[in-house]
């Protein structure tokens, strides 16, 4: 198949930091690759993919100032709204490139969570139209879904609760690259919290668990609430218990879920998925998390970690972190959550419509 798969308007594939539809999509467009596909990638300056099957299609310069420490300087220049604006550009590119290359592509894979748009176009252009939903829906998204008969990808089964009437053709889940996420069966006695520093990722929880437990707790990810940051983060860092570790790269992410004791991930919202999670089991390293959305489908309770209600429950059970086996982490990725069970779904949905 020729396919079209719209990767990031907003940072470089394969990130350099914790962006996980980019490496998602990164992954997509090398395992159909792979397997014969001819991809085109729509992605930023900079971007890389190194199979011969895959061209990428630029669709903005190489990014400078997503949570890269150069806000002030932009906003001063540009205005409050210039990271809106610029996205927005850049997605404005994408749709001129989407017109432009119609010829060279039979079917569209998005992964972009700014899908609106993308869909009078794509029916103008009689493309097939996938969409991946990394997000959470909402009634003004899900009528034009409804509208445009959109062919939904989920990648959890709890996506579809609030709207399940759509057109969903599968429930693929994300996957973890095995062969670099490596397990490790020891750990160095803390807890680790990596991700989306911001209310609904809630972060903060992670911090008052460690301080009740006394355990030492490792915090870092991709600033995207600086607000909440500085308010409520930054000031319980103490460098020594709570030790902030910033955005850090791959390499860095998989020394540190190798080491963990235990990964928290205190949610407040209706997680679609959550990769880190996979990424933390496939190390070995069990994971605590609020059970919200997804979290079921991805951690068993009692074997790959503790699926919990609130901050009580989430205590006791780093306390009672080490019944759970690692290697038993470990095994449940490779059997649910490897990057090769994912490309073979997606696959296997784009096929429908190619063999028809």
């Amino acid at each position: 198949m020729r396919i079209e798969i719209i990767g990031s308007t907003t940072s470089i594939i394969p990130p350099t930091g914790q962006a996980a539809i980019e490496r998602l999509a990164y992954y997509q467009a090398l395992g159909l690759a792979k397997k014969g596909h001819k991809i085109l990638l729509f992605a930023l300056e900079g971007s890389s993919v190194p199979q011969e099957n895959v061209r990428i299609i630029e669709v903005g310069k190489k990014e400078t100032l997503w949570g890269r420490g150069d806000e002030p300087k932009t906003v001063e220049k540009f205005g409050v709204a210039y990271k809106v604006r610029l996205r927005l550009a850049n997605l404005a590119n994408a749709l001129s490139k989407l017109i432009d290359l119609k010829s060279d592509y039979d079917i569209i894979l998005n992964n972009l969570p700014d899908e609106a748009p993308l869909l009078p176009i794509a029916n103008l252009l009689g493309k097939p139209f996938y969409h991946v939903i990394h997000l959470p829906l909402f009634p003004e998204l899900s009528e034009l879904f409804r509208k445009y008969n959109t062919k939904l990808i989920s990648i959890s089964n709890a996506q579809r609760k609030s709207f399940p009437d759509l057109n969903y053709i599968a429930t693929v889940y994300n996957g973890v690259d095995t062969n670099k996420f490596t397990f490790s069966p020891t750990n160095d006695d803390y807890l680790l919290y990596l991700g989306s520093i911001g209310k609904n990722k809630n972060p903060k929880e992670a911090i008052l668990v460690a301080l009740e437990t006394g355990q030492k707790l490792l915090i870092g990810g991709r600033i995207k609430d600086e607000i909440y940051y500085k308010e409520e983060i930054l000031p319980l860092i103490d460098g020594k218990q709570i030790q902030w570790v910033g955005e850090i790269d791959e390499k860095g992410v998989i020394g540190l879920f190798q080491k963990a004791k235990a990964f928290l991930f205190p949610t407040l919202w209706e997680e679609p998925f959550g990769l880190v999670m996979i990424e933390a089991m496939a190390c070995g390293t069990p994971v605590v998390a609020f059970n919200h959305g997804a979290i079921p489908e991805v951690v068993v309770d009692g074997l790959t970690g503790y699926v919990v209600d609130n901050h009580s429950r989430m205590v006791e059970a780093v306390k009672k972190i080490d019944r759970i086996d690692r290697l038993a982490c470990r095994k449940h990725v490779e059997k649910h959550f490897t990057v090769e069970k994912m490309v073979d779904s997606y696959e296997q949905c784009l096929l429908s419509w190619g063999n028809r």
